[in-house]
Order: C-alpha cells, then structure tokens, then sequence
C-alpha cells in the first residue's frame, strides 16, 4: 500500500461549546467544554489513517503535557510518530475554540510555534506528501518539490509568500483565496476548492464540475475543512477519479460534523463504506 507524509502542525485545543458568541463584557454559559486535538497536518493524518490509510506525520511537539497527550492520541489513531519531532526548547501548539451553535461557525485563538520539522530519512518511500502552511515550509526548507518521487498535496486557508497551486499536484485551498479551478488546465494537476455548506468545485484539466456538501445534522464544522483534505488524499492514493474523491471527501468531512470536535467524529472505513453503499443502494 502507498505511503503518506503529512507535514505541518498539530495541537492540543481547548473548545467551547456556547449558543451565540458574547459581545463586549457579555457574560454567556457555556453548553460543553472539551479537550480536543488539531491541526490541519494532524487531523488530516487522523483522517488518512481511519481510512486505513499508512500515513505518517512530521511535525514538533514540547516535552510539555500538551506534547504528550497529542504524541499519544496520534499512537491511538495508528499514525506513525516515527517523525514526530519532541524539542524541549519550545511550547507545544495549543488553541481555545468557541464554537457558536446558533451560527454553526466557530471562533479560533491560537498559540502557534514556528518550529519545521526535520526531513525524513526514508521520505523517498512515500508516493504523497501532504502539508499544511508551516507544510509548505518545510518542503522548501527540503528542498522537495512537485515532480520528485511523491506527489504533493496542500490544504491552505490564506495567502501566503511563494504560494504557488502549479507547485503542488493536488492543490486545495480555501474560498478565501481566490484561484480559477481552470488554472488546473495549464498546470496539470487537481484544483479543489471547498466552499463549506454550499460544496466543493473542481478541475483536474480534463473534467471539471461542482459537488454538494452533505446534508444533515451539524454539531461543529471545526476541523471538517482539514477531514476534508485529508479524506482527498487518501481518495486519490485509491485511484479514485477527481468527482470520485470529492464526493469521498464530502462525505467524510460532512460525517466529521457530527462530533464538537475536529477528529472524533471522523469515520473509519468501514463506516464509510456502509454509508456510500446506503446512498447508492
């Protein structure tokens, strides 16, 4: 079976389940509060590996309680921590979400580090790498680019300096950067672009076309834009053909909802399984 880098970040959040945001100096009572993990990186692998996908994650982590336990949910999950880089000279990446129930959208603080990890001995053993913003640093710091042994994905939710979508193979931001899904045509690779409730388009060069969201109940959206990518790499490691692997992950990533938050809920395969063989039965 192929193998899967993910490269990038991975936390340990705090989340805060409320009916509706506070305003200024409001005082609101909190539905649930939990301890979660995430990450862009980390959940896609999560992702990847229910899907029984052999993914490993290259990322760095404290020697910190945060560390540990995010170091541990990754073992559980059966994500190979063989890259999983521990300094103690810095603080493992945490947040504190507030997710809003009434507007199903969530509020995200952050307390990242800007640590890349190191370049995997064996990366020539992997037929995809997947990265995230800090991902995307890395390959650079690497020296790894689209066209050598492994294919290369990317989830990215902003601009960022040098971002470029013919540098990748699957390339799949978010709404909030405007690309043309036939761009794909000149650069040869797989354009999707998530946009949330109302779906996902596509391009791959060849086909092009649009994909609904999954309908039903939504608890969170935290982390289904991260399911989501990791749910289309995994998609395109079975062969599937791009509309294939956007439905795939529409459905992953729409089963992910169901949990406050961003890896509970995600699906093993077998679930997913039994959930396209219902809707196709």
């Amino acid at each position: 079976m192929s193998k899967v880098l993910a490269v990038g970040v991975a936390t340990l959040d705090t989340i805060v389940l409320v009916e509706k945001y506070p305003n200024a100096d409001e005082r609101v009572i909190a539905k649930e509060t939990i301890q979660g993990f995430g990450g862009p990186a980390a959940t896609a692998a999560v992702t990847m590996a229910r899907l029984g996908i052999d993914v490993s994650l290259a990322c760095v982590i404290g020697d910190d309680e945060a560390g540990r336990k995010i170091f541990d949910n990754l073992k559980r999950e059966g994500v190979d921590t063989s890259n999983v880089v521990i300094d103690s000279k810095i603080n493992t990446a945490i947040g504190t979400i507030v997710v809003a129930e009434s507007t199903q959208s969530r509020a995200i603080m952050a307390q990242p580090h800007s640590e890349i990890p190191r370049k995997p001995s064996a990366i020539e053993g992997y037929s995809w790498i997947h990265v995230d913003h800090l991902g995307m640093s890395a390959l650079k710091a690497w020296g790894v680019a689209r066209g050598g042994s492994a294919k290369l994905s990317i989830d990215i939710g902003y601009k960022y300096p040098g971002l470029k979508s013919s540098d990748y193979d699957l390339y799949a931001p978010s709404e909030n950067i405007t690309t043309d899904v036939n761009s794909a045509k000149g650069d040869k690779n797989l354009v999707v672009i998530s946009k949330g409730g109302a779906g996902s388009v596509y391009s791959d060069g060849v086909e092009s076309g649009e994909v609904p969201a999954l309908k039903g109940e939504i608890l969170s959206t935290l982390g289904a834009g991260d399911v989501f990518h990791g749910a289309l790499v995994a998609a395109q490691v079975w062969g599937k053909s791009a509309r294939e692997s956007v439905e795939i992950a529409n459905v992953v990533a729409g089963l992910s909802c169901r949990a406050l938050d961003g890896q509970s809920g995600i699906p093993s395969k077998a679930e997913l399984d039994a959930y396209l063989a219902g809707v196709r039965s």
